[in-house]
């Protein structure tokens, strides 16, 4: 699981900490909660299919995880039997909601305990968040998590011309533009000769003057030729331009406008992602579970909102601006929203009932 560490840090494990671990499976979890809580801490892992917990058993075994407790039941239906004071829970279950009740009579009282749900699909997600917040859990969210995959790849050989100096790269480049322009004058010169051609058919057919096909001849040795030699070629105006804005070191080695970087290429880890990449990989679903003086809190406070709510509602009711059982509204007012806005649905449903 490429996502083990990222689980770990969102959960809290801690040294001396006392984790539940449902789904043993492969056992690669249940190693790094073993490494992380230390010899002081405790994990409590359960696995219902037989034939892996009895490898998982003789894996455990042979590492000396001696802070692993395996056993081999159904979590949810049977709970997790003597476990106790834990801080943190991961579920990797087909039915994940159908051990969160269980998980909650194991969590620590005192301390702001999390829990974590594996599922594969959305529906698993959909179910496992609903059982949450019906058991009181806070802070849920769900992340989507995705692999991956790069490759490494070993620096290219000395004699190369691949990621080369500076200079050389430049060069290339130079010699690039260079064959650009020479493929684009042939061109030309052939589209010319076309035209030269079509037109000369087309005098012969009309019988043209002396001179105008003496014209005719002395533009296509004009063509054949060249234009008069006036300034420098095409080509020529390309290179000194890139000479003029990007400096190149001289045959020499010194240059007093460019300094030619060293390059370490024997000490650069060239990645590259793989051909064939997995895309979604699984859905997490995170909460929290707060002290019960913690929840309380919260509940009162709710609690006040609602009941500051639901006088004003009913003078709404009454001013003939909500009716109720109805989704009509006065599109405008700020204070109905505002008032709808901190009913619970129970207080909907009661006010609907009216």
């Amino acid at each position: 699981m490429p996502d083990i560490s990222y689980i770990t840090m969102r959960l809290g494990v801690r040294v001396g900490g006392r984790v539940i671990e449902a789904g043993t499976g492969s056992g690669s979890m249940t190693h790094s909660m073993s490494r992380t809580v230390g010899d002081s801490g405790q994990v409590y892992s359960f696995e219902y299919h037989e034939p892996r917990y009895e490898k998982a058993l003789e894996e455990f075994e042979l590492h000396g995880l001696d802070n692993v407790k395996l056993q081999h039941l159904n979590v949810c239906k049977d709970g997790f039997g003597d476990a106790t004071g834990i801080e943190a829970v991961f579920l990797d279950l087909p039915a994940p909601w159908e051990a969160i009740p269980h998980a909650m009579k194991t969590l620590r009282p005192d301390i702001t305990t999390k829990i974590c749900c594996f599922s594969p699909c959305l529906e698993q997600v959909l179910k496992t968040v609903s059982t949450l917040r019906a058991e009181g859990f806070a802070d849920i969210y769900t992340q989507e998590v995705l692999l991956r995959t790069h490759e490494l790849a070993p620096p290219p050989p000395s004699d190369s011309s691949h990621l080369g100096n500076v200079s050389s790269i430049v060069n290339r480049l130079k010699a690039h533009e260079r064959r650009k322009e020479e493929r684009r004058a042939v061109q030309m010169r052939s589209a010319r000769e076309k035209i030269r051609k079509q037109k000369e058919g087309e005098s012969a057919k009309a019988s043209t003057s002396t001179k105008e096909s003496t014209e005719l001849g002395s533009k296509r040795k004009l063509d054949d030729e060249g234009a008069p030699n006036n300034g420098p070629s095409l080509a020529s105006v390309v290179d000194e331009g890139s000479e003029s804005t990007i400096p190149v070191v001289e045959t020499d080695g010194t240059s007093t406008r460019w300094s030619e970087p060293e390059t370490q290429l024997e000490d650069v880890v060239l990645t590259k992602p793989t051909a064939e990449m997995k895309g979604h990989t699984s859905y997490l679903t995170f909460a929290s579970y707060y002290p019960e003086s913690i929840r309380a809190a919260i509940a009162a406070q709710e609690t006040g909102k609602s009941a500051a709510a639901i006088p004003r509602l009913a003078e709404l009711v009454a001013e003939g601006m909500f009716r109720a059982g109805s989704e009509e509204t006065e599109y405008g007012s700020e204070g109905l929203d505002e008032v709808i806005g901190t009913l619970t649905e129970e207080e909907m449903i009661a006010l609907a009932d009216k």
